[in-house]
Parts: C-alpha cells; sequence; structure tokens
C-alpha cells in the first residue's frame, strides 16, 4: 500500500456530487473511485475474469466432479454441453 498526493479541483468534485462538502468526504469518495479503477485494470491487463478460480480451487473443484462421477452421483457431460453451461453461466 502506498500513499500519494492529489491535486484536485474541488469545484468539479461538487459538480459531480454536492453532497462532497468537505476535504475528508472527497478524500472517502476519490478512494472508492481509485480502488474501483485499479480492479478494472488488474482485470484487463490480467486478462483474468472477476470470476476466475485459483489453480487449487479449480483442482478442488475438478477433483469433487471426478468423484461425483465415479460413485453414480454426477453424470458426465460432452465437451459442448459443458461450455454452453459455462457460457449461460457468466453470460458469454
Amino acid at each position: 500500500m502506498c500513499t500519494v498526493s492529489l491535486n484536485i479541483d474541488e469545484t468539479i468534485v461538487r459538480h459531480i456530487n454536492p453532497n462532497l462538502t468537505s476535504r475528508e468526504s472527497i478524500g472517502q469518495w476519490l478512494q472508492l473511485q481509485v480502488d474501483e479503477w485499479l480492479k478494472e485494470m488488474a482485470v484487463k491487463h490480467t486478462n483474468m475474469s472477476p470470476n476466475a478460480h485459483t489453480a487449487e480451487e479449480m483442482k478442488a473443484i475438478v477433483n469433487e466432479r471426478i468423484h461425483l462421477m465415479e460413485t453414480g452421483k454426477a453424470t458426465y457431460i460432452d465437451g459442448e454441453e459443458g461450455f454452453a453451461q459455462i457460457r449461460m453461466r457468466y453470460g458469454l
């Protein structure tokens, strides 16, 4: 975490939101804006989906699904059906 100092035009900020009247309220609002922007940039620059799983999570998911198929608690679906379900779930 780092701290930066910014010079901003308070008139413009108040034009965006008239309730931002104090230095503290402007700082809190600006921190929220920067946090959201950084999250968007991280997703964009890492080509990661916001719904992405870690490698460990994916291994656990795959192992659980294999176990379910082996015990007859789940049925096998082919790749096309699997991808169709993924597209539907994530709106792709």
